[in-house]
């Protein structure tokens, strides 16, 4: 499937939030840029706060986080990374699902809402 061809849009604005789609670790071409999943969480995230920093937000401003993960075994480097990119006094609300993803290869599709 490629990625490009799907009609979403990467982000919509409503009553002071911003609600971004899910995000995968892909390149430009669609394709998926690394196979491990401390890796993914690392891209997936800075791509989120890429976007939310082009419309005043970032990362320090969500409220809400979904997150997918292709393997159950992968939750805990998940989770490491997905900590790390936070502020530690105030996590976001989350839930974390496992269920197949889209995209082969990738591991994680994280959407989250955020504070405009």
């Amino acid at each position: 499937m490629n990625i490009n061809a799907v009609p979403i849009s990467a982000y919509r604005h409503h009553g002071g939030f911003i609600f971004l789609s899910g995000q995968l670790a892909i390149d430009n071409n669609g394709i998926v840029v690394s196979d491990g999943i401390e890796v993914q969480t690392e891209i997936v995230l800075g791509n989120c706060d890429r976007l939310l920093r082009e419309q005043g937000s970032n990362l320090s401003r969500v409220i809400k986080v979904t997150a997918w993960l292709s393997r159950k075994e992968d939750f805990a480097g998940f989770n490491s990374a997905y900590a790390a990119a936070f502020d530690k006094s105030s996590f976001p609300a989350r839930s974390t699902v496992v269920s197949e993803l889209l995209i082969e290869r990738a591991l994680v599709e994280i959407e989250l809402v955020a504070i405009a």
